[in-house]
């Protein structure tokens, strides 16, 4: 059986813009999986948790040469612009301090810092000051030390949805127990604050870009790890 890229991500919204003509494949219940000729893409919801899950799904289609987080992070400097897509050189697990290097050629040494929560305006710079970061996840950390664990080379790809200096009060008490961002009862929490509209907007907005910078970014390594995989 050919290799393929895998690919782990939190939504499937962070990554339509790649898999709209992709097959969606039978997957175990809340695990979105989607697959090509080349690569193979998993979506089981927010947190370490649930990448675990969605990368045992992404890793049950068949062999993979490269395993890949991707999704949205915060930004935490005003270096990094919302709408923009990352290839990171390092991931730091905030819970143990632990560090992963990332498979990538990106010069600038993109530090990406893994939390267990939603991170805050105060959280952002803690994180900035505490790391050296440049971005905030939830994820990448856990599969970074699954790709160690099953020896496959690893790649974060991240697109900021969220600038540093950006906050949107309440999304964390939005991510239910399974990993799902409850999105109905977030915007009935928004619509009776009036004064988060424009926030929210705003955010809708820059996730779009940031899929959309994402999705690109990830099609061209898919494209330069085609050769890898017929190996």
């Amino acid at each position: 059986m050919r290799s393929r890229i895998a690919i782990v991500a939190a939504m499937p919204r962070e990554l339509r813009p790649l898999v709209r003509n992709w097959k969606l494949e039978e997957s175990a219940a809340g695990v979105a999986v989607y697959s090509s000729e080349r690569a193979v893409a998993a979506c089981a919801g927010i947190g370490g948790r649930r990448a675990t899950l969605a990368t045992a799904a992404a890793l049950s289609f068949g062999p993979a040469h490269l395993l890949i987080s991707a999704g949205w992070a915060g930004g935490l400097h005003a270096g990094i612009a919302a709408g923009t897509a990352h290839r990171v050189k390092r991931v730091v697990d905030a819970a143990t301090g632990e560090i992963y290097s990332a498979e990538t050629s990106d010069a600038k040494g993109t530090t990406l810092v893994t939390a267990n929560r939603v991170a805050s305006l105060e959280a952002k710079k803690t994180l900035r000051e505490q790391y050296s970061g440049d971005l905030v996840d939830m994820e990448a950390a856990t599969v970074a030390r699954l790709a160690r664990v099953h020896d496959i080379p690893f790649l974060a790809v991240k697109a900021v949805s969220d600038a540093y200096d950006f906050e949107l009060p309440g999304m964390d008490r939005y991510v239910a127990q399974d990993g799902r961002f409850r999105e109905a009862a977030f915007a009935m929490h928004i619509a009776v604050r009036p004064h988060l509209w424009k926030a929210a907007a705003h955010m809708g907005r820059t996730s779009s870009a940031a899929a959309e910078a994402l999705c690109r970014e990830l099609a061209k390594r898919i494209a330069e790890g085609d050769v890898e995989g017929k190996r």
